[in-house]
């Protein structure tokens, strides 16, 4: 549409050699023959001179006076984005060409409007407004967006568990962990790892592995509190954050998906599989950082690990941190 409004100016400028019908007729035709809404008002009274046919087909004949009442819905004063504001200068003189977008509120369409000031047959300065139909790209550009936005969500998630990866983590748990910290509440991370998980490929196939992977996390979901965060690092490993809660609420939390895998078996054909999972767990302390509640973590989780596994080992306890240490 670039080339409407320079040669369009131009074209109304030729009609100024023209006597006043011949001008009117001239300019009737020129604006006729475009397919883009176009129309005239009064700078100073919005009154509506001329809508050319494209514009008739869609908001009807004109049956007000002002170019607002007849162009928005249930407009009776001046739009609040109007433009004529725009297009003469200090001294009265035309600025040149205004381009900007807006949302029809007559049939939702998007468009973008180039608006001028340019002399009509009677010599006074009106506004010329030329609006052409983007909804298509508005629409295309939309999807994009959400299309953008679902890849940068999906860069977050496991796609077999559908909780948050470990990049998720690294993004969201700094964060969460500086809070807590500032407001000095509870902050506990849990590292959670499937007992024998390898047998259980080896044996029963990568089938049942990824189910177990899939009935953890459910049971997990389903204990948890709707502040509590839960990813999974790869392979078997799992972290939960928990949020405003000490490492003895967060055994209690870890007894009940105990309880929950317990009644929960996987079934491979005519077998029972049931899971057990080791976890370890930290409690923040006012120097803690991400890196030393991993670490932490870690270590109750193999101390568990090396007890035979199905254990809840909390560090506080391996390392007789003082309870009025930790947050």
């Amino acid at each position: 549409m670039d080339h409407y409004p320079s040669q369009l100016f131009m074209d109304i400028a030729r009609c100024d050699e023209y006597s006043s019908e011949a001008k009117i007729e001239y300019l009737t035709t020129l604006l006729n023959s475009l397919d883009v809404l176009i129309y005239v008002s009064d700078l100073e009274t919005y009154e509506l001179l001329f809508v050319n046919d494209y514009g008739q087909k869609t908001w009807g004949k004109p049956q007000v006076k002002q170019c607002f009442e007849y162009l928005q819905a249930g407009q009776h004063q001046p739009c609040s984005f109007c433009t004529n504001k725009l297009l003469l200068d200090a001294e009265g003189k035309p600025k040149g060409v205004h381009v900007w977008e807006f949302q029809n509120t007559v049939n939702q369409r998007w468009y973008q409007c180039r608006d001028q000031a340019i002399h009509w047959i009677d010599g006074r300065y009106v506004r010329l407004e030329i609006a052409v139909d983007i909804t298509v790209n508005k629409e295309l550009e939309q999807k994009l967006r959400d299309a953008k936005q679902k890849a940068e969500t999906l860069a977050r998630i496991d796609p077999l568990t559908n909780a948050y990866n470990r990049r998720a983590f690294f993004e969201n748990v700094p964060r969460a962990l500086e809070g807590a910290l500032r407001k000095v509440t509870p902050f506990c991370l849990v590292m959670v790892d499937i007992d024998h998980f390898k047998q259980l490929n080896d044996v029963y196939g990568h089938n049942r592995g990824d189910e177990a992977l899939t009935s953890l996390i459910e049971i997990m979901k389903i204990n948890a509190r709707a502040s509590d965060l839960l990813y999974r690092f790869g392979g078997d490993e799992f972290v939960m954050v928990l949020l405003d809660c000490t490492d003895e609420q967060a055994a209690e939390l870890i007894h009940r998906i105990r309880v929950g895998l317990t009644a929960s078996p996987i079934r491979s054909g005519s077998t029972n599989i049931l899971l057990t999972c080791s976890f370890g767990v930290s409690q923040a302390r006012p120097d803690s950082t991400i890196e030393s509640l991993m670490h932490e973590a870690d270590e109750a989780l193999y101390a568990g690990k090396s007890e035979g596994r199905d254990r809840v080992k909390l560090y506080r306890n391996l390392k007789n941190v003082r309870l009025e240490d930790t947050l």
